[in-house]
């Protein structure tokens, strides 16, 4: 006897929603995709925005609290994450928080791997969804001397959307992507240099950054304290320094090049120098680099280091000298077109006044990264020269071949005769035991007679 309640009513009608849900058109879960993922990356803006709002003084009853101004203001933020510059306090803020942009890829990517199709038709609509979603709400906060901001939100949506929806499809089906063959190994050899280069040079920048980090534990400290907020202040102030973590480590990749990069107007970050000014009181500035020269110089030799590992672990042996060569100007190019873009996307205003430009000056950077990368190639093309050789003289010389040909022995020469003989036997009537007796004796003699005078 079944017993129903109120949660496995609520249960069953959950089952019967997703099953319609995985029932629909391919076409269908395109759309829910792009839905789904910018009304979820929003409301990830507008939840602590309203709990700003709410916590305020002001906000003790709901009599006369605008819920719209916050509204509008979260619809801001997250457009900042899509490159859309926003008016604080008679300021623009134009630097992205790189660390939004990439939490709303993920966002799409979870729901790309649940709802989307394997198909290009599921993928087109979910980037077309998630695009004018963006577009209409940049239309919506934008401003009428603002408008030109549009085009480039709308071609950062497509292009997150983009890349997102390709990843979380790839996660739950799997992708057979067959123009692949048809690319040049060369080109397939240089581009899989150039990403690993700079994901590796990321992952290095943020190691960096993170030393800094501890290296200023005091001052973040020591400035988070007098700001004196409240928790849920403070819970908003954390979630907005975390987003704009990953701006930071490009800020720390711009450092290793030797270019560095300015917070604000007269100041400046490198290995070899450093000129600083009044900051503003935000704890994530406490993890600036703080000094420079002496063994600092030496610090762009780490990406050196890092493009020739990547040279040496994705050598092929299937290309020749010349085609190596167009590999790593291949790759040069990916990590030119990769530096600079991220250089462009960690640069922008801060604030008023000497803040109005900050981060890294992205044409220097991306030359000096694609020089140390191509240093780096040099080196690891040499490497791994150098180790195929030494594993040419240390490998043990393989046995050599067995020859085909049968030597016969003796002895063997014995057990052949012996066994042909046996045949004999069993082919050929038997009269008696004891011709076959006679027999078996007589090629006995035979085959010692053989063996003796072969010894002899």
């Amino acid at each position: 006897m079944s017993t129903r309640s109120l949660a496995s009513d609520l249960r069953a009608l959950g089952r019967r929603g997703i099953a319609a849900v995985m029932a629909a058109p391919a076409w269908l879960g395109g759309i829910l995709t792009g839905l789904q993922g910018a009304v979820l990356s929003y409301l990830l803006v507008l939840a602590p925005t309203m709990a700003v709002v709410a916590a305020s003084p002001e906000a003790s009853t709901t009599t006369g609290v605008d819920w719209g101004v916050p509204a509008v203001a979260a619809a801001r933020v997250w457009l900042l994450g899509h490159g859309l510059p926003v008016e604080i306090g008679g300021a623009t803020v134009s630097l992205v928080p790189l660390g939004l942009t990439l939490v709303c890829g993920a966002i799409i990517a979870a729901i790309a791997r649940r709802f989307a199709a394997r198909t290009w038709g599921s993928w087109g609509l979910a980037v077309a969804t998630y695009a004018a979603l963006v577009t209409v709400a940049t239309s919506a906060v934008l401003l009428p001397e603002e408008r030109d901001a549009a085009p480039v939100v709308t071609v950062v949506a497509v292009a997150l959307a983009g890349v997102a929806t390709a990843i979380g499809v790839w996660r739950a089906h799997g992708v057979e992507l067959g123009w692949l063959a048809r690319v040049p190994e060369v080109v397939r050899a240089g581009l899989r240099r150039g990403a690993g280069v700079s994901a590796l040079a990321l992952c290095v920048a943020a190691a960096v950054q993170t030393v800094w980090a501890v290296q200023g534990r005091l001052e973040i400290g020591a400035a988070a304290t007098a700001l004196d907020t409240d928790v849920v202040g403070a819970a908003v102030l954390a979630a907005g320094e975390t987003v704009y973590a990953p701006t930071m480590v490009v800020w720390a990749l711009a450092w290793l090049t030797g270019q560095g990069f300015s917070v604000g107007t007269g100041t400046a970050y490198a290995p070899d120098a450093l000129t600083v000014d009044a900051l503003p009181s935000v704890p994530i500035l406490g993890a600036l680099p703080s000094a420079s020269g002496g063994l600092l110089v030496w610090a762009p030799v780490l990406l050196v280091v890092t493009a020739a590992a990547v040279r040496v672990v994705l050598a092929r042996r299937s290309l020749g000298w010349r085609d190596e060569a167009l590999a790593d100007l291949v790759a040069l190019g990916t990590v030119a077109a990769i530096g600079a873009g991220m250089a462009v996307a960690a640069t922008g205003s801060a604030g008023p006044g000497r803040f109005a430009e900050v981060g890294p000056d992205p044409l220097p950077v991306a030359a000096a990264l694609v020089g140390l990368t191509a240093a780096g190639l040099v080196v690891g093309t040499f490497v791994a020269l150098a180790m195929r050789f030494v594993r040419g003289l240390v490998a043990p010389s393989r046995p050599a071949a067995p020859v085909s040909a049968t030597v016969r022995t003796p002895a063997r020469d014995g057990a052949k005769v012996s066994a042909g003989a046996a045949g004999t036997r069993a082919s050929a009537p038997m009269a008696d035991g004891d011709d076959a007796s006679d027999t078996g004796d007589a090629t006995s003699a035979q085959a010692g007679e053989r063996r003796s005078a072969t010894i002899r």
